[in-house]
């Protein structure tokens, strides 16, 4: 499952938003939704976003 398809299963299982969460990590919706569209999440933006949806962030390297 990627990144974005996480993040929306979250959402639904915390009966939230995306504008909530957005606002939770002090970005604009729309900036969020771009973000989700294209899958380009920075580190800092997967923590707040863990944060937000209290859950832990592992970042793994796979081969």
């Amino acid at each position: 499952m990627d990144i974005t398809k996480q993040i929306k299963h979250l959402l639904v299982e915390r009966d939230m938003t995306a504008t909530q969460l957005a606002e939770a990590i002090n970005t604009t919706q729309s900036n969020l939704s771009k973000k989700m569209k294209n899958g380009s999440y920075t580190v800092n933006d997967l923590e707040k976003i863990a944060n937000a949806l209290e859950v832990d962030l592992i970042i793994d390297f796979k081969k």
